[in-house]
């Protein structure tokens, strides 16, 4: 093994799920991470309608062939990733192991294969987000020892409202949210940032909204780490995504937002609470162009 992280990807025939999760840990990590995949019983060829659905987003798998799963690649690699294939993968101490629950892409037409596809990459952006570093010095470090993401829960909300109020951000709107992010840690929720989805079809916006992080837990690269994983979300989408502040331009800047007048928001965030007198007409705007 070298230095940077190593990720296997597991299915049973590895013509599909594997493939692109495979294909999009490359384009998307590029050299940072080594990337792997195999199958416990491989098939003779790659998933054509995996191929086109890949072809579709501008990644061509059409060189890629299955490959037999080995123990070397298990033991070489640091996370191993499963898909729907059991226990053919033999565990090792020391590994990260996670089973992705998708549907299986055999047989399906390319209209089947694209939202698995979309949910590949939403899950790929959020594990690379987990392996890297965030950007400009904004590395995950001990204080964030047992911090984990996952979709809020209505059990949350007395806990998100607390700590947004703390940070004096605004309630108003929040129920509207599509998804509302949480960290938690042992000591309760360390951290939340929520995503409203505006109109439908080209016209989709989305608002991200409720960035905070427990005081205590501030540079330490959770806010980085909650915004990239609402990015994934977005970007699966193929989404623009906007946002208002005062205080953080600089921070959302290093994510590809860019300041921008009102007038070149989607429409559809019209429909926003936060657009509709709850932060001032004056408050900063910023848009991230679709992906």
């Amino acid at each position: 093994m070298t230095d940077k992280p190593s990720v296997l990807f597991v299915c049973v025939h590895n013509a599909g799920r594997s493939q692109m999760a495979a294909a999009y840990l490359q384009h998307l990590a590029g050299d940072r991470i080594e990337v792997r995949s195999a199958g416990s019983a491989p098939a003779d060829q790659v998933n054509p309608a995996a191929v086109a659905a890949m072809l579709e987003d501008g990644i061509d798998m059409s060189a890629q062939t299955p490959k037999i799963l080995t123990d070397e690649a298990v033991q070489d690699s640091d996370v191993v990733i499963t898909m729907g294939c059991g226990d053919t993968c033999k565990f090792y101490p020391g590994k990260r192991y996670e089973d992705w629950v998708l549907d299986d892409p055999a047989g399906q037409g390319v209209d089947a294969v694209r939202p698995i596809r979309d949910e590949i990459k939403t899950r790929v952006r959020e594990l690379i987000a987990s392996l890297i570093p965030a950007p400009d010095g904004d590395a995950p470090d001990d204080a964030l020892d047992g911090v984990q993401l996952r979709v809020a829960t209505p059990d949350d909300r007395p806990a998100v409202d607390g700590l947004l109020a703390d940070n004096g951000l605004p309630l108003d709107g929040l129920d509207a949210a599509a998804r509302v992010l949480v960290a938690t840690n042992g000591d309760g929720l360390a951290g939340v940032a929520a995503l409203e989805r505006h109109g439908g079809g080209p016209d989709a916006a989305y608002l991200l909204r409720s960035v905070a992080v427990r005081p205590e837990l501030r540079d330490h690269g959770l806010g980085a780490r909650l915004v990239t994983a609402a990015l994934a979300v977005v970007d699966a989408d193929h989404a623009p995504v906007a946002l208002l502040t005062y205080t953080a331009p600089d921070f959302f800047a290093r994510f590809g937002f860019e300041v921008v007048d009102r007038s070149a928001l989607p429409a559809s965030l019209g429909a926003s609470v936060e657009f509709q007198g709850v932060c001032a007409e004056s408050t900063p705007a910023m848009l991230r162009s679709a992906r």
